[in-house]
């Protein structure tokens, strides 16, 4: 009889020592599964901000239609009809010249043997927006005064050029971004299930990972299901 209290007074702590070794495994699991969907609330967060960031801005933008018939661009831009992209990474214009445009600032921005003048976009210095600075280099505009998303990555903005001053240039509905109908942004903006079409303007951000959708190429036609972009059409 005692050898056989003896034997199940043995088995008592290897049961316990299995208890606590599955209870751990368990909280581990719920802490992981917690974490994880933590990250998905604040990215999900983020995505919310950048689409009120984008609303925000095409209001600005189309109360400055409303005075001038037609967007914040240079007048080298609207002359020669070119459909013109701002805060792409490798692109040639920033967005300094439309954020200062709707702010109602006067200002040159030279670009590549171009100046392009707030003045001559908006004569009136009428201010459209009150942008917010960005905080921790987030959701605002920078230091050098670019637009930045919820990530701290640019906010990246195509204007439709429209029809040319010439009055001789004929509109047609798609020539390459030269006095079209059609939004021409060269890929940047265009995935599987949706691009641009004839809006006079449209915004986006690539994320967290600042990448076309998963890590595609910027000029590829990716899936935006499933990456981290957000798009304002």
């Amino acid at each position: 009889m005692f050898e056989g209290l003896k034997r199940v007074a043995d088995q008592r702590p290897g049961f316990r020592l299995m208890e606590l070794a599955v209870g751990m495994a368990v909280f581990l699991l719920l802490c992981a599964a917690g974490v994880a969907g933590s990250m998905r609330m604040v990215e999900n967060g983020r995505k919310s901000k950048a689409l009120s960031q984008f609303r925000d801005f095409q209001m600005g933008m189309s109360l400055f239609e409303g005075d001038y018939q037609k967007p914040p661009i240079p007048k080298s831009k609207r002359d020669s009809g070119w459909d013109t992209i701002y805060g792409d990474l490798g692109g040639n214009y920033s967005t300094q010249f439309l954020v200062a445009a709707l702010a109602g600032e006067d200002r040159e921005f030279p670009y590549k043997g171009e100046t392009f003048s707030t003045r001559e976009s908006n004569p009136q210095k009428k201010s459209y927006m009150v942008f917010q600075m960005a905080q921790d280099g987030k959701y605002g505009i920078g230091p050098d005064g670019r637009l930045l998303d919820p990530w701290g990555g640019n906010v990246v903005v195509a204007i439709n050029g429209f029809k040319s001053t010439n009055p001789s240039e004929k509109l047609v509905d798609f020539n390459n971004g030269r006095n079209d109908r059609r939004l021409h942004t060269w890929g940047l903006a265009e995935y599987h299930e949706t691009k641009p079409k004839d809006e006079a303007y449209v915004f986006w951000s690539y994320g967290k990972d600042g990448q076309k959708g998963k890590g595609g190429n910027a000029r590829s036609i990716v899936e935006l299901r499933g990456s981290d972009d957000v798009v304002s059409w």
